[in-house]
């Protein structure tokens, strides 16, 4: 099925290994990534969308959310538009697929989490059982939050692309973005205080791009931990909500069990092990 990486900026024949090491000699920790991955993002997030679209079939074979509940929330001044087609693909195989219907995606405000408490407590009151969440980028982050904020009502977190181990605003190019909306920002929020805040005890999975052209990749993945684990694709930061391989670990994981320790990190069939750089190959 996945014969090429249209997202992915690196010829399709280069080694993975051999493209993580020189992705890694031209990088830094403290650095956004290099300026090429930035300025083809709009290139390559529309290529993924162009892939996404022919293989919809293909990821939604074999899907059953059988009615779980799942909300999705937008990145930086994005709003539910943006992840309307990974929502449609969640609802076409059998999952609740909620927007957070808050507007444009400002950051950590008043209005904002008002209205994520709100709208988290109302789903769970609708279905009776713990939500999902999945966050792009600035999505992520605010995911993680909620869950901090309503114990026992989220059961896992997915993140695409999200800042979810960021240590200096220097490691992203959106850090200009981010502050013109500061002033609305509650106090408890600053940059420091928030991004060193616990992370919830709940299964997290970040999945990100070593060819990220927005974020440093290292500021997109946890420490090693037993609930926390690091899905690497090749892809744009805009375009990782329609990117089929993101999609199809993001599938993957909210179809694994949670409950009773059943929770299990990610594993990718062999015939698919090149489309996921960092991950072991499931077991034979």
């Amino acid at each position: 099925m996945f014969k090429f990486w249209p997202g992915c900026i690196i010829a399709v024949r280069s080694d993975p290994e051999e493209v993580r090491q020189v992705h890694s000699a031209v990088n830094t920790q403290e650095m956004p990534p290099p300026l090429i991955f930035g300025l083809s993002e709009a290139a390559r997030a529309l290529s993924e969308y162009g892939w996404f679209l022919s293989s919809r079939w293909w990821l939604a074979r074999g899907r059953d959310g059988a009615g779980r509940v799942v909300l999705v929330l937008p990145g930086l001044d994005a709003t539910d538009w943006s992840t309307k087609p990974l929502r449609n693909l969640l609802s076409s195989v059998g999952y609740r697929a909620y927007g957070w219907g808050l507007g444009r995606n400002v950051g950590p405000t008043e209005r904002i989490f008002t209205g994520l408490d709100e709208l988290l407590l109302q789903i769970q009151d609708r279905h009776g059982t713990p939500v999902s969440v999945v966050g792009q980028s600035l999505g992520g982050l605010l995911g993680r939050e909620l869950a901090r904020r309503h114990p026992g009502a989220v059961d896992r977190l997915i993140t695409l692309a999200s800042t979810v181990a960021i240590t200096s605003l220097r490691q992203s190019r959106a850090a200009r973005a981010y502050a013109r909306h500061a002033d609305k920002h509650l106090p408890d929020f600053a940059f420091e205080r928030w991004t060193t805040a616990p992370q919830p005890p709940i299964p997290a999975t970040s999945i990100y791009s070593r060819t990220d052209g927005i974020v440093h990749r290292e500021a997109c993945q946890y420490p090693e931990g037993p609930l926390t684990e690091n899905i690497e694709v090749c892809g744009s930061h805009f375009g990782l909500a329609v990117h089929p391989a993101a999609l199809y670990a993001l599938l993957d994981r909210l179809q694994v069990t949670v409950d009773n320790g059943g929770w299990a990190k990610f594993a990718p069939p062999a015939a698919l092990r090149g489309y996921f750089p960092s991950s072991a190959p499931a077991a034979a």
